[in-house]
């Protein structure tokens, strides 16, 4: 075997397993091989997709993918769960968080961004896989939705609780609706239309699902007035004359997963507790309690806010005042720039001179992050099954504005501009 036969093995071999951490990903199965510590078959293959990349790296030589780091904003952030590491009570706990951030936001944000920049087949074939996956947890959360059991929360796909499964669908359903509109070609979008039916079907958190209606309309609007009057009738139709006829009475669901107070007149749980996080904020505003400390701290904080007994529903708390809470609000203002820098990024690939069949990956993209951004204000979406497609999305939005600023730079050589 010559040097050349040896390079594309290695390159295939590392493409295979990025794009297998990406497949395994989006699941909360996990096994415990240590007391306290959980491990899913996406940091696996986190893990071994980041030993194949090394080995790839000194295979081809490829020296210059070492100095492709991830952007300031994960640098900051990383540096603020550091400082607040420090002040943790528990290190233990500290130190498993601390972890799964550097595996997530600077393992995962490399291999991601190297796998995207291998070329736009790349690209294509990544969003393929997220498809793909997203496709089998909507079959599965279809065979819960209508497999009996009355409780929304059983409504999971291959996630925790309804609340995840919903977060994962605002990442990945923003990109069935740019498909729908901009796709190249009659089946992927057919496909798009088909996966954003079942998904809001299955939907049962207002959070995720206002969210991503609101982004199907805004591109909608973006598009045009014959977009946007037949998406926001549909929506209109769907909303009023679909939802409630469905076997779980689904506006009925969405209601309940963000009313105020429950049936009986008490207040919901995750208002009071939202209160206790913002008096953890006031009392450690620069570090917080540290990671992975917020569930053993928050009860010292309720005051005089009413707790009550007995079991809570999993994954309501506000995902900002978390991280406010856990890692000061300076970690929050780095976390919200991770998701402003590849936002910006994504946007300019949707507002540029890209061609159609690209500028619709751009729009998704851009979409995904700002629903997740809505929908993270009702669930704490930075957890596992989550966390990693987020490294994914935010990574893509990246490779998309550097690839708009480079056609730019490009067009401004060109005779014309000259």
């Amino acid at each position: 075997m010559n040097r050349g036969q040896i390079n594309n093995l290695s390159r295939t071999l590392c493409r295979a397993v990025v794009l297998a951490a990406l497949c395994l990903s989006p699941s909360q199965w996990s096994f415990e091989p240590m007391a306290g510590l959980h491990v899913t078959p996406g940091d696996i293959a986190l893990l071994l997709a980041a030993g194949v990349w090394a080995l790839d790296t000194l295979v081809r030589r490829d020296w210059a993918r070492l100095w492709r780091l991830p952007p300031w904003p994960h640098w900051l952030f990383l540096g603020c769960v550091a400082a607040s590491f420090l002040t943790a009570p528990d290190k233990g706990a500290a130190v498993k968080d601390f972890a799964q951030y550097v595996a997530y936001f600077m393992v995962g944000s490399m291999l991601f961004e190297s796998f995207l920049r291998e070329g736009e087949q790349c690209a294509r074939q990544a969003l393929a896989v997220l498809a793909a996956v997203a496709g089998a947890v909507l079959a599965l959360a279809l065979a819960q939705y209508f497999g009996g059991g009355e409780d929304p929360l059983l409504v999971r796909g291959t996630f925790g609780n309804r609340n995840v499964l919903d977060g994962f669908l605002a990442l990945a359903l923003p990109f069935c609706c740019a498909g729908l509109m901009g796709a190249p070609n009659n089946a992927v979008k057919t496909f798009c239309a088909v996966m954003l039916a079942f998904g809001m079907a299955v939907n049962l958190s207002a959070a995720s699902y206002f969210a991503v209606a609101l982004v199907f309309l805004c591109m909608a609007a973006a598009k045009g007035a014959r977009w946007f009057l037949p998406v926001a009738a549909g929506l209109l139709l769907w909303q009023n004359a679909v939802l409630p006829r469905l076997p779980r009475e689904n506006d009925i669901a969405h209601y309940r997963s963000v009313a105020l107070y429950d049936e009986s007149g008490e207040p919901e749980r995750r208002y009071p507790e939202w209160q206790a996080a913002y008096s953890l904020v006031l009392t450690h505003p620069w570090t917080g309690i540290g990671p992975g400390n917020y569930q053993k701290q928050i009860g010292r904080y309720y005051a005089q806010v009413p707790r009550r007994t007995g079991p809570a529903e999993p994954d309501t708390q506000n995902l900002y005042l978390v991280l406010a809470a856990s890692l000061g609000l300076p970690g929050l203002l780095a976390f919200l720039a991770m998701l402003a820098y590849a936002a910006a990024a994504a946007l300019r690939g949707a507002a540029g001179a890209a061609p159609e069949d690209k500028r619709w990956q751009a729009r998704g993209t851009a979409g995904a992050l700002g629903a997740f951004a809505i929908t993270a204000i009702w669930h704490p979406l930075l957890v596992r099954g989550i966390g990693l497609p987020l490294v994914f999305v935010l990574a893509l939005a990246r490779c998309i504005g550097q690839a708009e600023s480079t056609d730019g730079k490009q067009a401004d050589r060109s005779p014309a501009h000259l």
